[in-house]
């Protein structure tokens, strides 16, 4: 397939062209800015193009066949909240009325574990149960976390108007690279469960996997729109899962038991229904460089090497 990926020069972006490529498929990577000097690269033709505007949007999705659209302002912290809502909304419909302009069938869509309102509320976000898996309601309250949360109603809506569309809406979290688990491995606190860990559930992922992901919601056959956790097996503590929830949260429903340092957020619906099973672990060194890399980061040596 000739697959659109927008915001390709992001921290996903490299490892999912290279992911994609790697498996014969051509890339174009469409972002404001372009790639990074040390970026792999993985034969990706680079457009400059601004998403919030329809016009460069239509422009540049012409004649591709799949679109994995990660341009959007990637955290809470990095604009104030009306310029975060209105680039990630609008960056979103663009892109899907596109889509659906051209008859584009196969999306993927970067959303995240705030769409459930984890990670950036103003209070410690209680789950319902454990593990929280894609059932269970949301609670967002900060911008970004409603651009994520729209943003997967916004597909529900386009689906609605084109029974052959399929949208995958990926739940990233923090989306390490060898570089991120290195640093954490000799670090980083792995036995602190409150705060900022514990409204994301410590949890995370390797871009490497993601991209994984995003490869196979696009090869892979559900219809529809379907919203997918993306995330490690494993949670960032030296903790049990269990006692760190015992800890911060009390008394929580347990669905199923969380085993050692199973996280505790439910991947099982990517397993399902794209096949896809997280294989990187900082804990065992196998957070991974994009496919066909041919290059390290300066600096960076790889834990199992060491």
């Amino acid at each position: 397939m000739k697959i659109l990926v927008t915001g390709g020069s992001g921290r996903a972006g490299e490892y999912i062209m290279a992911e994609l490529a790697a498996r014969g498929h051509t890339c174009i990577n469409a972002d404001v800015a372009p790639p990074k000097p040390d970026a792999h690269d993985s034969g990706a033709l680079f457009q400059r193009v601004d998403f919030t505007d329809y016009g460069q949007t239509v422009s540049v999705m012409q004649g591709v066949d799949a679109v994995v659209h990660m341009a959007a302002i990637p955290a809470p912290n990095m604009d104030a909240e009306h310029t975060v809502f209105r680039v990630n909304m609008l960056s979103n419909w663009n892109v899907l009325e596109a889509a659906e302009l051209y008859g584009i069938k196969k999306i993927v869509m970067a959303s995240s574990v705030n769409a459930v309102g984890a990670g950036w509320g103003a209070d410690l976000f209680v789950p319902e149960y454990f593990p929280v898996d894609e059932a269970h309601p949301t609670r967002v309250q900060d911008a970004y976390s409603q651009s994520k949360w729209l943003g997967e109603h916004m597909a529900d809506a386009f689906c609605r108007r084109r029974p052959d569309l399929q949208i995958a809406s990926m739940r990233f979290h923090a989306l390490w690279n060898p570089t991120t688990a290195l640093h954490y491995m000799e670090n980083g606190d792995k036995t602190d469960t409150s705060g900022r860990a514990a409204m994301g559930f410590w949890s995370w992922v390797g871009r490497h996997d993601a991209a994984r992901a995003c490869r196979l919601a696009l090869e892979k056959e559900f219809g529809g729109h379907e919203a997918f956790f993306i995330n490690a097996n494993d949670t960032v503590l030296e903790l049990p899962t269990e006692e760190a929830i015992k800890r911060e949260y009390g008394d929580v429903e347990y669905r199923r038991p969380l085993q050692d340092f199973t996280s505790p957020l439910d991947v099982s619906k990517a397993a399902r229904l794209l096949d896809w099973v997280p294989v990187e672990s900082w804990r065992e060194g196998t957070v991974r460089e994009p496919e066909g890399a041919s290059h390290q980061r300066p600096g960076y040596v790889a834990p199992w090497t060491r």
